[in-house]
């Protein structure tokens, strides 16, 4: 901006403090200005008389003491003076500013509180309209005028000659002349600049003339009309021919006319420029929407950016209309997420280095990614701050994902395990990959340049490699198997492909050979048949393998005449031991029980793993079936012993065995293994570490579990359960405090059948779960019945089997039956094994704890019978504690089971833990609980279980426990 400040100005003004002001503001934003201040017009007139040629510009003060600033405007005017004009006038005298204006000022400016900060800038934009203006004034104006009136003529030519001399006028009289005067078609540089014509001319009128030009010969000259009469109809046709200007021949016209016909001749230029301009514009259009960068333009403001241009081919790009492109948050929107703060991060470095070269991910309007390179450059005002932001945009998506196809191409040749060796037409190695070195020992650097024949181990003949060429020659490819020779002299299989790379013409250029070492695909499928039929663990042979050989040892036996025995083993409470001490230690269990169980057979029998915890041994020559059975005594012996495991933990691995024989119980080694099976399961049933042989009655027991099992599937569908209550009676007051519901199944035909013989294979299907569910529903019905009955609130105990309490649906399945039936579910109490707890402790814990939640009663059921930890019997939420019916037996005659049931009672009460003894049978027993602090009984002495109809008879008759005979305590009303 400094460069076209005015160097020297002269500066009218009567108010000191006015003058004062602006000369402090110029000389603090223009230095370099020289301000000579004056403070009358006749001061002003000498200054300029004397030394016009030294200024640049007069700024003057509206009114003077002595005159008016217009009077000095016009003496400057009149004279022709080279200087730019700016007149200050009073807030709100828009009639002087305009009046100035049209007296030939450059421009005003209006004494407001600001306005010495404005003025710098004004004073630049008037010189420069000044010098532009003069400029073109200087130019000649070619006008054609055309006129019929001499007077006219000459009156015209004597006032251009005078007070515009840059208009230079070719006259011609009539319309015809104006035709001939220019070439019959249009010419890119016509002879004239603008047309000036009378409207009365002789031959054609100005009109027809104009058409003609118009219409015919294609000139888009700009025409001004002049007449001394007309009408609103020649105006307007006049106007729609494209004439410039119509001017009437009135006085003073002609003062006007030079003006006009600058503006006529101006606005011309302004039209073609804007023509071409358009054009351009179409054309640039047409190439940004076939190119595909897209340009864009950002208004820089602060920090921020906010979008002012985008080209129309983001559309073809991305999608997107320019319109929303235009909505401040739509890039920052489909910015990728994960390149979001590295980006922003980028255009901080956009103020200190002014151009910006960044690649990110787009999402277009279809939501798919794309790859963008965004280069960016900042513009600077004259002030030299950022005001805007060019750039531009191209998808790079697809050269992306050609580079990373071709990142990823040499990824796999790099990391292949395959050797990968490329060649050129004569054999000569020109480049390998790594697995080339690590399978032949030739690095890059030792094969190069070598022919292929460097690896040859001589294997095969001439025929074998002519072969090999005749199909590269004729297919393009050769593949086969083919003995190489590695860098150590090793000869080795390679399965080999070798094709042919072609040129865009077709022409061979490469062989490129890949190559896999089939010594380790051998050596993995050697490795697989032995896993195929060894165990991997024992390296035992496992169950394809040990059918193989059982079925080859009873066709020896069959050629023979001869017995064999299989032997069937199963591990008892091997999965505790795997649940509680983890699976590393269940393996180190099963390699200490296969190497005594190799020490025992001493190699003189078969040995073979099943599955996790089965093993089978076969014995091929049996003359009795007591040896079987002795043998099986030695292995149950063998596994007497704990195992040592990792030096700590001593674990116990009995088993349970089943013995088949041939011919006897089968002929397959199917049916043997099958049978002796069935029999390991009657030796787990007796209670295991026991030794079984299948019998006939085995086969037959099988065929009642199927006959079972399909009735029990039936008895869920047709209401076949039923339960019986057995009553639960206080030891203090005597009165019935609950029952506990035992399933009994009425079986069509075939009587009550007890629950010891359906409920473990129950357990096995798994119609436990639904069975379970039924019970649970079936006593909330129940207890809600009886409420309603007027009997009162009941509580009732059910049992909840392993499988049950495991199940995820459990506490679901105790919530809906609570609800349906609107049973508080402190009444209902879910009795639990000891067993069962310990399996899992952990979630054992948070199962009962979501189970206490509800609000349910939690009791152990038969404890003192199995293994658990006090440590987690005190982190498990129980309610009470049910000591096991043996203990109750043996109490009164066994001091051991009196002991145990004496510290289940004490600990039960310390834990704060109710405890109920059940199968109470005798008054003895009853006696001695009582004397010893038990709280409640149940037990055939006071009731067996019954249906729940008599339950109902039981207690509307208050039927109550007697108290014992040493007991103080006072039988209070039930």
């Amino acid at each position: 901006m400094t460069a076209d400040l005015p160097k020297r100005i002269l500066y009218l003004e009567d108010n000191a403090m006015d003058a004062d002001l602006v000369r402090r503001g110029l000389a603090r934003q223009a230095p370099d200005m020289v301000v000579d201040v004056v403070s009358t017009v006749s001061e002003a007139r000498s200054k300029l008389d004397e030394m016009h040629s030294s200024y640049e510009l007069l700024l003057s003060d509206l009114n003077l003491p002595d005159g008016s600033g217009l009077e000095l405007l016009a003496h400057v005017r009149e004279r022709n003076l080279p200087l730019a004009v700016v007149i200050l006038t009073g807030s709100g005298d828009q009639e002087a500013a305009i009046a100035a204006l049209k007296a030939g000022a450059d421009d005003y400016v209006v004494k407001r509180a600001d306005y010495g900060v404005r003025l710098v800038h004004t004073l630049a934009a008037a010189l420069a309209r000044f010098r532009s203006e003069q400029a073109g004034k200087t130019r000649l104006l070619r006008v054609l005028y055309a006129e019929h009136n001499r007077f006219d003529i000459d009156l015209t030519r004597r006032h251009f000659a005078r007070h515009a001399p840059q208009v230079r006028l070719h006259v011609v009289n009539d319309g015809n002349e104006v035709l001939d005067a220019l070439p019959p078609e249009h010419a890119s540089d016509p002879p004239f600049d603008v047309v000036l014509l009378d409207y009365q001319l002789s031959g054609i009128n100005a009109l027809e003339a104009v058409k003609t030009l118009r219409d015919e010969r294609g000139y888009d000259l700009p025409v001004v009309l002049v007449t001394g009469q007309g009408s609103e109809d020649v105006v307007a046709e006049a106007l729609r021919l494209g004439v410039a200007d119509y001017v009437m021949k009135h006085e003073g016209y002609l003062a006007e006319l030079p003006a006009i016909l600058e503006h006529a001749f101006r606005q011309a230029q302004l039209a073609r420029e804007q023509a071409k301009l358009r054009t351009a514009s179409e054309r640039l259009r047409h190439l940004l929407s076939a190119n595909p960068t897209i340009l864009y333009s950002l208004k820089v403001e602060g920090t921020r950016f906010t979008p002012v241009w985008i080209s129309d081919n983001v559309t073809r790009v991305v999608g997107y209309t320019p319109e929303e492109c235009l909505d401040p948050g739509w890039w920052l929107a489909g910015l990728h997420p994960d390149d979001r703060e590295r980006v922003l991060a980028d255009h901080k470095r956009l103020f200190t280095g002014h151009s910006l070269t960044h690649e990110y991910r787009f999402l277009d309007k279809s939501g798919a990614v794309r790859w963008v390179r965004d280069d960016m450059r900042l513009l600077l005002d004259a002030a030299g701050a950022p005001c805007e932001v060019v750039g531009s945009w191209n998808d790079i998506t697809s050269s992306r994902e050609a580079s990373e196809h071709q990142r990823l191409q040499a990824a796999a040749l790099t990391s292949s395990r395959d050797a990968v060796m490329i060649t050129d037409l004569d054999a000569r190695i020109l480049s390998v990959n790594p697995a080339f070195t690590e399978i032949t020992g030739y690095t890059e650097a030792e094969a190069a340049g070598h022919r292929a024949s460097l690896l040859r181990s001589g294997r095969q003949d001439r025929a074998f490699f002519e072969a090999m060429w005749d199909s590269l020659r004729r297919y393009g490819q050769w593949q086969g198997e083919i003995w190489n020779r590695r860098k150590n002299a090793e000869v080795y299989p390679q399965w080999m492909t070798i094709t042919t790379v072609r040129d865009a013409s077709g022409t061979p250029t490469h062989y490129v050979a890949v190559g896999t070492d089939l010594t380790l695909l051998r050596r993995t499928e050697e490795q697989r048949e032995h896993l195929a039929n060894y165990d991997p663990l024992t390296g035992l042979p496992n169950r394809v393998l040990l059918g193989s050989l059982l079925q080859h040892a009873l066709e020896k036996a069959q050629r023979q005449h001869a017995q064999v025995a299989v032997l069937f083993l199963n591990l008892d409470k091997f999965k505790t031991v795997n649940d509680s001490l983890g699976h590393a230690s269940g393996d180190s269990l099963l390699l200490g029980v296969t190497g005594r169980l190799n020490q025992r057979l001493g190699g003189r029998h078969l040995l073979g793993r099943l599955s996790a915890d089965e093993f089978v041994v076969v014995m091929e020559t049996v003359r009795d079936p007591s040896d079987a059975e002795a043998l099986a005594v030695e292995l149950l012996v063998a596994l007497d012993a704990p195992f040592s495991l990792d030096g700590a933990s001593e674990v116990y691995a009995r088993t349970s065995i089943g013995v088949s024989l041939y011919p006897q119980d089968g002929l397959s080694s199917h049916d043997l293994l099958h049978r002796a099976d069935a029999a390991v399961h009657r030796a787990k049933e007796r209670g295991g570490n026991q030794i079984a042989f299948y019998t006939s009655d085995l086969s037959q027991r099988a065929r009642m579990q199927l006959d079972i099992d399909a009735g029990l599937r039936r008895a869920l569908q047709q209401g076949e359960f039923v339960i019986h209550y057995q009553p639960k009676a206080d030891l203090h007051s005597g009165c019935i405090t609950g029952a506990e519901g035992l399933l009994r199944w009425m079986r069509p035909g075939q009587g009550m059948m007890p629950p010891v013989e359906f409920i473990p294979l129950a357990e096995k299907n798994g119609l436990i779960i639904p069975i379970g569910a039924w019970v649970v529903d079936e006593a909330c019905r129940q207890i809600r019945a009886w409420q309603d009955a007027g009997l009162g609130w009941m509580n009732i105990a059910v049992n909840v089997s392993a499988r049950q309490f495991h199940d995820e649906e459990l506490e679901r399945v105790v919530a809906a039956a609570l609800q349906r039936h609107g049973v508080p579910a402190r009444l209902l109490t879910l009795e639990l094994t000891e067993s069962m707890l310990i399996e899992r402790p952990d979630e054992t814990i948070e199962r009962l704890q979501r189970l206490k939640h509800i609000g349910l009663q939690l009791s152990l059921d038969d404890f003192g019978t199995g293994y658990s930890s006090l440590a987690y019997l005190s982190r498990f939420p129980l309610d009470q504690i049910k000591i096991d019916r043996s203990f109750v037996v043996d109490m009164v005659t066994n001091e051991t089971s009196a002991t145990i049931a004496n510290s289940v009672v004490d600990l039960a009460h310390r834990m704060r833990l109710k405890v109920v003894a059940e199968g109470v049978e005798t008054r003895e027993q009853l006696d001695y609980l009582c004397g010893n602090g038990c709280d409640e009984v149940q037990g055939f002495y006071f009731s067996r279980p019954v249906p729940a109809e008599e339950f109902e008879r039981m207690l509307r008759e208050g039927k109550r426990l007697s108290a014992p005979a040493d007991s103080v305590s006072v039988q209070r009303s039930c």
